[in-house]
């Protein structure tokens, strides 16, 4: 199947993010679903679905007053603080199609404008930039990553407890060096390939080489494939996660 980069709305995207902050996958869905229910438009309903569909709010809908209160009352906790001051921000000193135009700007231009946003940190920043900002340089560094970086590339100087800052920006820099402009979408692959519950997507064993019967015939069992590189990254798709190595120097530029 592979892994694909969405070109999300910016708006729909920013908001979204906001709402991930320390929360879980079937929290976040809810969360967006309460946004488009209570601040979108009805768009209609589906044969054999009896619910109807919304539309995303737009930031001036999300900048309307009471919007915040309302929010907590409907479970987003803090975050209801930081759409509404982030809603409100875009519309006093921007306006509804501020953020699309930042898709014009440099990488590094539109993540600072994106930083001066309330409930918006460098993780939701390069997010935003990846997914909806035509930033495919953009490195999201979480916990996750800093541990495939430590782990699987050896960054000198990441011995700290925390992802402070510094070991952000390094995190990101060596990931562009190593895979160069669409070092994001290599990002998204090994955060992907990292995740627990995406490891039944890989093959688990290559240790079983008895024969396979099928439909009465007798065929040999596939042999294990060599590994292939692919847009610098070393895939070993048919070999368990725990024999899976990325190693520093294949990645390396000649």
């Amino acid at each position: 199947m592979g892994i694909r980069i969405l070109r999300q709305d910016p708006v729909e995207n920013l908001f979204t993010f906001i709402c991930t902050s320390n929360n879980n996958i079937q929290r976040i869905t809810t969360m967006v679903s309460k946004l488009c229910q209570h601040y979108g438009t009805e768009i209609g309903t589906v044969d054999e679905i009896s619910k109807p569909f919304y539309s995303f709010p737009t930031v001036a809908r999300l900048a309307q007053e009471n919007v915040e209160n309302e929010l907590r009352q409907l479970g987003f906790g803090y975050r209801a603080k930081y759409i509404s001051q982030t809603a409100r921000y875009i519309m006093e000193h921007h306006d509804e199609t501020w953020l699309r135009g930042l898709r014009n700007l440099p990488y590094e231009e539109c993540r600072d404008e994106l930083l001066k946003l309330a409930g918006v940190g460098p993780k939701v920043a390069d997010c935003v930039c990846l997914m909806s900002m035509d930033k495919p340089g953009a490195i999201p560094v979480d916990t996750h990553v800093w541990q495939i970086a430590k782990r699987d590339y050896k960054l000198s100087g990441l011995a700290s407890k925390t992802l402070t800052q510094k070991n952000y920006l390094a995190i990101g820099d060596r990931f562009r060096t190593i895979f160069g402009t669409h070092a994001g979408w290599a990002h998204s692959v090994l955060f992907t390939a990292d995740l627990r519950q995406f490891e039944h997507r890989l093959v688990s064993s290559v240790e079983n080489k008895s024969n396979i019967v099928l439909e009465g015939k007798r065929e040999e069992a596939p042999q294990p494939r060599r590994p292939k590189k692919t847009a610098g990254v070393t895939v070993l798709d048919r070999y368990p996660r725990r024999k899976r190595r990325i190693l520093e120097g294949d990645h390396e530029k000649k």
